[in-house]
């Protein structure tokens, strides 16, 4: 159905019913106009499109679309025209003739009037003059081109704005068993977390084993008892003894025919088993010399075996006993502390298991360093970021009125002061929590400064004002020249760097404050 709701091109209607369609009839630019009406004439459709892509030279003269419209006014019918030329278009509307680029798209009431495609509606301008239609046309670019650059973009801030860091000792108790947060009594609901880790162990082997090191040499005669001279390549094996010992010539060597030469040649392994007899057996790898005998007058010499370290059954009773401390050790416990920085662990409910993976070597293998993967799972009872974050806002908000805490700043440190209850699976324990507090700014603030800024300007704004140097501005889609004018299109995040962390004198990881952070305003905590 066409915008108007006149006919429509392509539209399905009951057999033999065409009252709701047009028919389309496409001409090419040299087409006469008789021939034009007679097409007209032949459509099934009371309304007819002409589609001429590239024009028609004859419709575009005065003559030619009066001629088009008469005949159409006498044959019943009502006619359109399609067309990408100026010129037709031009001349149809002069004479009153719905005009369109594409068939699908004519507007059977815009007869003389421009129409504009927008959003897959057509739309028919006023009848005004024809500078009066470019400048709306003009407008209603200006306009979509404002929307575009102005609203329909989105932005985003993500901003490390200067901050106050606020600590409080506090008494909370946690248990799995609790599914809601209650800030006044501080009971919070816990759940447990873990960790994994693979650390490799490593013992200094203890044992030694003979080795062989040294390669044996053998004084070969070669006597050539055939009537030709026979060269022999450097490397070429030869085969001795039980055990088929491999030995390699050790030079080129020619024998000429009916003469004996004396080459050495040198063990393919190591080791005191090559150090053969003398008169031991020999025969050629290679067919092509066996007729060179070979002998040795001299047994070889020179295959030794040294002592070198090697995995001893101590070592691997002592790395696996070493892997077994593991799971009872405090130090290895507390990577979970550090694997969760934002949760408030307890570590005095830490269950350690390892899982010790293959040894590097069997014992009496040569080995200066046996080595032994160790997976280690860590887990505990935790008060999670989320419910921890809950925590802070609540008790820590008195600090700092109106300022915002800003997420992932929080964490949470025992003091030592712990006690289980097993039956009420409970733990009831002493916390120092912390957290930062953006100084003097809000992302509402931050929102309202930045809108309808370039980036440029936006992190120039953020510094000069607020003293946020460091801010990740970005605008979607990318060729945007500015944030979009309306905040809610806006997203700000505060953010804060990672703190370092430090150790107290009794080993207690504790966090200190980044480097936008003041000293602590909060209560001080004791010492663990």
């Amino acid at each position: 159905m066409a915008d108007d709701g006149g006919p429509g091109i392509g539209d399905v209607a009951q057999p033999g019913d065409t009252s709701g369609l047009a028919s389309v009839i496409q001409i090419d630019r040299d087409e006469e106009i008789a021939a034009v009406c007679g097409r007209i004439d032949a459509a099934p459709t009371f309304a007819v499109v002409v589609h001429a892509p590239k024009g028609n030279r004859r419709l575009a003269t005065e003559l030619g679309i009066r001629r088009l419209q008469r005949h159409a006014e006498e044959a019943g019918k009502v006619v359109a025209i399609a067309t990408g030329s100026g010129a037709l278009a031009s001349r149809a509307r002069q004479s009153g003739i719905p005009v369109s680029r594409r068939p699908e798209n004519i507007r059977w009431d815009s007869g003389g009037r421009v129409t504009l495609r927008v959003y897959r509606r057509t739309l028919v301008l006023p009848s005004v003059g024809r500078y009066a239609q470019g400048s709306f046309i003009l407008l209603l670019a200006l306009v979509f081109l404002v929307l575009a650059v102005a609203i329909a973009p989105a932005g985003s801030v993500v901003a490390y704005p200067p901050a106050d860091e606020v600590r409080k000792v506090i008494t909370i108790a946690a248990s799995p068993d609790w599914d809601a947060v209650d800030v006044e009594a501080l009971e919070v609901p816990a759940q447990e977390v873990s960790t994994e880790q693979t650390i490799t162990l490593a013992v200094r082997t203890t044992g030694t084993v003979p080795v062989p090191t040294k390669h044996a040499t053998a004084i070969l005669t070669l006597t050539n008892s055939s009537q030709q001279a026979v060269l022999v390549p450097a490397g070429s094996v030869l085969v001795t003894g039980p055990g088929d010992i491999h030995f390699e010539l050790g030079a080129e060597t020619l024998v000429a025919a009916g003469s004996v030469v004396t080459q050495g040649a040198t063990a393919r392994v190591p080791g005191p088993d090559a150090n053969v007899a003398a008169g031991a057996s020999w025969t050629w790898e290679d067919t092509r010399f066996q007729g060179l005998s070979v002998a040795n007058a001299q047994p070889a010499a020179g295959g030794t075996l040294e002592p070198r370290p090697a995995v001893d059954t101590r070592d691997i009773a002592s790395i696996n006993a070493l892997a077994q401390d593991l799971g009872r050790s405090e130090t290895v416990r507390r990577i979970l502390l550090e694997a969760r920085p934002h949760d408030a662990v307890f570590l005095g409910t830490a269950e350690t298991s390892i899982e010790p993976g293959d040894l590097s070597a069997p014992a009496g293998e040569p080995a200066d360093i046996l080595t032994l993967d160790v997976k280690i799972v860590v887990s505990a009872l935790a008060v999670t970021q989320g419910t921890l974050e809950e925590v802070a806002r609540s008790v820590l908000a008195s600090e700092r009125p109106g300022k915002v805490l800003i997420p992932g700043s929080v964490y949470a440190l025992e003091t030592g002061a712990r006690r289980l209850d097993p039956e009420k699976n409970l733990v009831r324990t002493e916390i120092a929590i912390g957290g930062l507090f953006a100084r003097d700014v809000t992302p509402d603030a931050v929102r309202g400064a930045v809108k309808g800024k370039s980036v440029s300007s936006a992190k120039s704004i953020l510094a000069s004002r607020y003293g946020i140097d460091d801010a990740e501005v970005e605008i979607t889609p990318g060729w945007a020249p500015w944030l979009p004018r309306f905040g809610f299109r806006i997203d700000v995040e505060f953010r804060s760097r990672p703190p370092a962390i430090t150790s107290n004198a009794e080993g207690s990881a504790e966090h200190a404050p980044g480097p936008t952070a003041s000293s602590p305003a909060g209560t001080p905590a004791p010492g663990p």
